[in-house]
């Protein structure tokens, strides 16, 4: 990293430091003996429900395209970190200053490409195969491709996470029975994006209408099928014995697949590109 890249991260640094630190003793205060009872008695479980309320409120601003809404619910997604943080400071287990520490870090060992010897890179495929390359390093050479994904997420978001990494890793993976009405076309080369996801939202409602009309909850159906993709992708990287399933020639790949067998899906394997 040059010295132009240190001056701006420090200037930054400096600028935000301040105010993040002031936030910090504040929260420290609100918890004390003399600060606020409420605030006092929370535990990392109790602001849970307060996580994921603020994470969504984050969600919808984004949506909406509301900066000003943005900005304060990205201040209280802030606040939630730091009373975490003050819990466990208060246990002396971690602090706000090792979080921004051990994160900090964690980007300047993944971007290489930025803050090391490594060299430049401009496709973004390729940053991410050596993002996922880094975090294999960092695990011992042992790490799961879909083991770290939430299994809570909603079922939709878990069933694209899931089949999104099993590609990458070199699996196609589809079933023929999808292709029954109702059907959804590939974009054309004309459409406009907002044009594909109208066209995807009606197609996503013709399916929860087929599906509820066969008795059959949507939420449950695309769950049990997202995990039994992320348990066969674990079975197969359990046989790959260690070899990350994208290094694999196509052939191994397929046996090992076909190793873990599923009779509810058809699945291709196709060479990474």
């Amino acid at each position: 990293m040059d010295n132009s890249q240190n001056d701006i991260i420090n200037n930054v640094g400096t600028s935000c430091e301040c105010q993040f630190h002031r936030l910090v003793d504040t929260v420290n205060l609100l918890r004390s003996p003399d600060g606020c009872p409420w605030d006092r008695e929370q535990t990392h479980a109790s602001l849970r429900s307060n996580l994921l309320e603020e994470t969504y409120e984050t969600l919808e601003a984004i949506d909406t395209s509301d900066s000003q809404a943005l900005e304060e619910e990205l201040g209280d997604l802030m606040i939630q970190i730091v009373f975490h943080a003050d819990i466990a400071s208060k246990e002396d287990r971690f602090d706000a200053d090792s979080i921004c520490s051990k994160v900090e870090h964690k980007l300047r060992r993944r971007h290489p490409h930025v803050f090391g010897p490594a060299d430049k890179m401009h496709s973004v495929s390729d940053v991410v195969d050596r993002w996922e390359q880094i975090k294999r390093e960092e695990a011992g050479g042992d790490r799961s491709i879909v083991a770290s994904i939430p299994v809570a997420l909603p079922a939709l978001a878990l069933a694209s996470i899931v089949q999104r990494r099993a590609i990458r890793a070199g699996i196609d993976i589809h079933d023929d029975r999808s292709q029954r009405s109702p059907n959804f076309a590939p974009r054309p080369q004309h459409e406009e994006k907002s044009e594909t996801e109208i066209r995807a939202g009606e197609f996503l409602m013709a399916a929860v209408r087929l599906i509820e009309k066969a008795g059959v909850d949507p939420e449950t159906a695309l769950r049990d099928a997202a995990m039994s993709i992320r348990n066969r992708v674990l079975q197969a990287e359990e046989l790959a014995d260690g070899t990350p399933l994208a290094e694999l020639t196509p052939p191994e790949r397929e046996r090992i697949w076909n190793q873990t067998g599923d009779s509810e899906l058809n699945v291709n394997i196709e060479p990474c590109e």
